[in-house]
């Protein structure tokens, strides 16, 4: 497990490494080089049953991206491993921690109930991985990242809206165009936003309900 200068998180867990393209929003994924460096497989997804007791290590309450490097609904993951991984999440009651998705399904509805569940999408076309998340009758909180965002997004159609938005445009060297704009329309619907870009800009984190 590994610190992170992800905004949004403390730490980042990764007993599962390796995914494939879901759409455009993966044209410059950051994990994929970063395995190649250090000669590790891409493609599909690999199981590292040594790293499962890393939260446990972690004493202070933090929060923690699962899945930094994979996505846990890949075709390739085994039902297994999440089983395993959700044993882990449960002895580790002080944490919370963040599982971003592009592919949800019904594997989710066996996630432990300190999870925020989201779903990455990168323009109005990819809602419906929204859609699905938003009928589940938990986690508590659901929410979506927006990043890279290539595309204007709102809500306003949804039957519900995000407990929380992540957002923000792409970055490095190949960053495709994003429009201040579409990030200044989707703060102003969120109730709960958090901007990516730096600088004085909204970083809001929503709070579950207790009990």
């Amino acid at each position: 497990m590994n610190r992170t200068k992800i905004p949004w998180c403390k730490w980042t867990w990764n007993p599962i490494v390796g995914c494939s393209p879901a759409s455009p929003g993966c044209g410059h994924c950051y994990a994929k080089p970063l395995q190649h460096r250090f000669d590790r497989p891409w493609g599909k997804a690999h199981f590292y049953a040594e790293r499962l007791d890393q939260p446990c290590r972690v004493k202070k309450p933090a929060r923690i991206f699962l899945g930094s490097m994979t996505d846990l609904g890949h075709e390739t993951v085994l039902p297994a491993w999440r089983q395993a991984i959700y044993a882990m999440i449960e002895r580790c009651p002080q944490h919370t921690f963040i599982l971003l998705t592009k592919r949800p399904g019904p594997w989710l509805l066996e996630v432990p109930a300190q999870v925020w569940v989201g779903v990455s999408i990168e323009s109005a076309d990819y809602l419906h991985r929204w859609n699905v998340i938003a009928q589940l009758a938990r986690p508590e909180v659901r929410l979506v990242s927006v990043e890279p965002m290539l595309g204007p997004v709102t809500f306003a159609g949804c039957d519900r809206q995000p407990d929380w938005v992540i957002a923000g445009p792409e970055t490095g060297p190949k960053a495709r165009p994003c429009d201040a704009a579409w990030l200044e329309a989707l703060a102003a619907e969120s109730p709960v936003f958090f901007d990516k870009r730096k600088g004085d800009r909204r970083r809001e984190f929503p709070q579950p309900k207790q009990g």
